[in-house]
């Protein structure tokens, strides 16, 4: 035990967080009914609607609206969690502006269509009770006592949310752009390890309709393999994936995009830099030929003519010295602008490491 909390209850609640999270969230409501990406048979479905509900996130039909009005409209005023609104209004902040009763469902009638979609929209609060507290519950009196059983599903529930919305603010704010510099959204592996692979968001904006996240081995997608082995125990079919050859293709823009980018930045930074270095040699070089042509004069020169060659000799020397000060600092400058320039390298082509 950890002070009242049994640890057993510790473990159903984490297990919950996956079955909900994961079944519920990112394998039911994100990848299978919001994107159509692989099918299930309906016992499955079933189970994934129930899973759905007990994340307590709204029903199929309202996350599902949402999440595709986000991706069609993405970062203008019609996208319900825009981040331009800021990362509160993105993470959490949207959903106090929406009115349930004015919610257009005319997106998703594949949706409403589906007679257990429609189930379990219309008795969401009921099943989400019945999931989410009245089952978990009832499991933690075996051991524990109500209370503590009652405690640990409202933090299942609360931190299970959060982490989703993290997707919308932190992969919309930090991260890496891997495929599309279009919109705001960005991969970030540490939002992955949060929500079961959901962090590569940058990728999946650009392929929504791939039912993976990660493609590489070692990027944390647990949804994907979850679908993969619902598909090697015959219970889903029709995974979806994008071709190579179109990945690519917008790989390859990218990096052109981005070197091309970086050619213009590194125009920008170098060449002011480059200009004063070769101005500052070529004033040395003048120096140094006045100076030469002042001492072969002041060899021949005598009385006031010798006084003043001396001191222009001595004036331009000093000049020199200034001079050769200046273009030390600016050899110093070239080469750190210079080593960051030649920092600037885009990432190499991912290959697939997915099933």
């Amino acid at each position: 035990m950890y002070g009242t909390i049994h640890s057993a209850t510790w473990v159903l609640a984490i297990i919950t967080w996956f079955i909900f999270g994961m079944g519920g969230i990112t394998v039911g409501y994100h990848r299978l009914f919001s994107h159509k990406t692989f099918k299930v048979v309906a016992p499955v479905k079933f189970l994934l609607l129930l899973c759905g509900a007990g994340a307590f996130e709204g029903s199929v039909l309202e996350w599902c609206t949402d999440h595709r009005k986000h991706h069609r409209y993405v970062d203008t005023e019609k996208d319900p969690y825009n981040i331009n609104g800021g990362f509160w209004y993105a993470h959490i902040g949207w959903i106090f502006t929406i009115d349930p009763s004015k919610r257009d469902f005319s997106n998703i009638k594949d949706l409403t269509d589906d007679w257990m979609c429609r189930f379990q929209h219309k008795y969401f609060v009921p099943l989400a009770i019945l999931t989410s507290y009245i089952i978990p519950i009832a499991i933690t009196c075996i051991w524990g006592t109500f209370l503590e059983g009652l405690m640990m599903a409202g933090l299942r529930i609360v931190v299970l949310q959060q982490f989703t919305f993290c997707i919308n603010s932190i992969c919309h704010m930090f991260g890496k752009k891997t495929y599309s510099s279009t919109q705001t959204a960005r991969d970030n592996w540490f939002t992955a390890l949060l929500t079961f692979g959901e962090g590569y968001h940058n990728f999946h904006h650009q392929f929504p309709l791939d039912y993976r996240n990660g493609l590489r081995f070692y990027q944390f997608d647990p949804s994907k393999w979850t679908i993969f082995t619902l598909r090697c125990l015959g219970l889903a079919s029709e995974l979806r994936r994008v071709s190579i050859a179109k990945r690519l293709r917008y790989k390859i823009q990218f990096d052109f995009n981005q070197i091309k980018a970086m050619k213009s930045n590194v125009s920008e930074l170098v060449q002011p830099l480059y200009d004063k270095v070769t101005s500052q040699i070529m004033h040395i070089e003048s120096l140094e030929t006045a100076i030469k042509q002042l001492n072969k004069q002041s060899r021949i020169a005598i009385g006031h003519k010798l006084a003043q060659y001396q001191v222009s000799l001595s004036d331009k020397k000093q000049q020199l010295k200034s001079a050769h000060l200046e273009l030390k600092y600016f050899a110093k400058s070239w080469n750190q602008a210079l080593s960051n320039a030649m920092q600037l390298k885009p990432k190499s082509l991912a290959t697939d490491g997915a099933p």
